[in-house]
């Protein structure tokens, strides 16, 4: 009988066992748990095979330097756990048997069908990047400050809650009245965790698995996304210089039309006086609801945005959504749908089942933000430094024979780029990324047609790059376009 046999059968540990068993002072973890651990560890592991005897509590306990009633609370507890026997006179013995594992080949999980058809793209973070405010803006002073007043008012709001703060949906209320004109109560304001979170509660509470949805193409992702895997079908409409263009009356109606009625996405045009009675008028007569998003209204800087569409509805059914991702920072999470008051605890019933939670103290440093005019003056300055960096994009951008004249330069975070000729898709995200561009093809969007070949139209962004720097960026921008084997400058010397 060998040396580690015989220490089984006298109900000792050799050393190797003992030093996978120690415990270590430096580990967060209390000592006891880190024995039930390693004791754990050691059974399935099969170094402590069926029938093995442990040694007594007291000799384990001075073998280890752990108190008795640390090991007698181990060795009890994996007892419970069917590990461990304590059988009189013969000991205490393992009762697991482990078996040897299976052979198998490896192979991939399976997926379901539904993921087939996410479209939305993480943004490469490069600058140009459209979509993503500065992050810098916003004083980090002030919104210290403002965290922790929060933060000392949280003794009673950090618990599961049935709905958001009421103060944050009062700020929240009276934000909408003043730059919306939107009158709601505060009870209507539902808080989640931004716009797609809204998406996906508005396809919980108001639509079916089955019905369709109308979404703007080109278009928000996060929204065709959203409804599909909701298990509706989506349908694409097409835009021209008024906004969304309504389908033909062949079409299944829809339950939920998705828009971006200020300020299109990524088109910048606004939904038209005519456009948007016609809308209003098809979800009065066919009961469908239309989901406002409103992303960025608040930036347009050469005229005064029109009401929220929801404010001019009139007996249709419209829902307001908003964000404070691009007023303040993506990383607040903080975005709010106004639901019919009818609605409201079936809102709240579902946000919880989708998994949405309330950020109190977020919420609670919102509140304070609205409350005090911070965010009013820090609007007022964003619109001003993003004003200048679009100026300063278009000066950079004055006679380059890249790209078409541009039409569209008031308002939003985006800027939509048409390419003097068309270039290979694959060459050009590739060429972007290796200068650290951030810019995103058009024809990404067109989620009608995710797999094309061939790009017409760049988007880029005004938030992550600097009123100085823009000069600069606009070079590597013109310098990875010319790369390409086919840029469009060489279409233009050809045509």
């Amino acid at each position: 009988m060998n040396s580690w046999v015989q220490a089984m059968a006298d109900g000792l540990f050799t050393p190797e066992l003992l030093d996978t068993l120690r415990t270590d002072t430096q580990s967060p973890l209390p000592r006891v748990r880190q024995l039930y651990l390693n004791l754990y560890s050691a059974i399935e592991r099969g170094l402590l095979p069926y029938d093995a005897r442990l040694p007594s509590s007291r000799t384990l306990s001075a073998q280890l330097g752990l108190g008795r009633n640390a090991v007698i609370s181990v060795y009890e507890q994996l007892a419970s756990e069917g590990l461990l026997s304590a059988n009189g006179r013969r000991g205490t013995r393992v009762a697991r048997h482990v078996k040897p594992p299976p052979s198998y080949s490896v192979t991939e999980w399976p997926r379901s069908l539904r993921i087939s058809s996410n479209h939305s793209r993480l943004s490469s973070g490069g600058e140009l990047a459209p979509g993503e405010p500065d992050a810098q803006l916003f004083p980090h002073d002030i919104w210290r400050k403002a965290q922790a007043t929060a933060t000392r008012k949280a003794a009673n709001r950090l618990g599961y809650r049935a709905q958001a703060l009421i103060e944050t949906r009062t700020s929240i209320a009276r934000y909408l009245a003043n730059y919306r004109s939107l009158q709601v109560d505060p009870e209507q304001i539902v808080v989640t965790s931004g716009t797609r979170q809204s998406l996906a509660l508005t396809a919980n509470l108001f639509a079916d698995p089955g019905d369709t949805a109308w979404v703007e193409c080109p278009g928000y992702l996060g929204a065709v996304d959203a409804f599909r895997q909701s298990g509706l079908h989506v349908r694409p409409c097409g835009l021209d210089a008024d906004g969304l263009i309504l389908p033909l009356a062949d079409v299944p109606l829809p339950r939920l039309i998705y828009l971006t009625p200020c300020f299109q996405y990524p088109m910048g045009m606004p939904l038209g006086a005519q456009r948007r009675e016609a809308l209003l008028d098809l979800a009065r007569q066919n009961d469908s609801i239309i989901f406002e998003d409103d992303y960025d209204s608040e930036f347009r800087d050469d005229s005064q945005p029109r009401p929220a569409l929801a404010a001019e509805s009139a007996g249709a059914r419209v829902l307001h959504a908003g964000t404070f991702s691009k007023l303040l920072f993506p990383a607040i999470r903080v975005g709010w749908l106004v639901v019919p008051p009818e609605a409201v605890a079936d809102a709240h019933q579902c946000l919880r089942v989708i998994g949405g939670g309330s950020n109190t103290i977020a919420q609670a440093v919102v509140a304070e933000l609205l409350d005090n005019g911070s965010i009013a003056r820090h609007l007022r300055h964003a619109r001003q430094i993003y004003g200048q960096r679009r100026q300063a994009l278009i000066t950079a951008l004055d006679g380059c024979e890249l790209f078409e004249p541009i039409n569209q330069v008031s308002g939003s975070l985006s800027l939509v780029l048409r390419l003097s000729g068309q270039v290979p898709m694959k060459e050009l995200v590739s060429a972007l990324d290796k200068a650290g561009i951030g810019a995103q093809p058009l024809e990404h969007l067109d989620w009608q047609q995710p797999s094309l070949e061939q790009c017409k139209a760049i988007v880029i962004g005004l938030g992550n790059v600097d009123t100085m720097a823009i000069p600069a960026t606009v070079a590597r921008l013109t310098t990875a376009l010319t790369s390409l084997p086919c840029s469009p400058r060489a279409v233009v010397a050809r045509s």
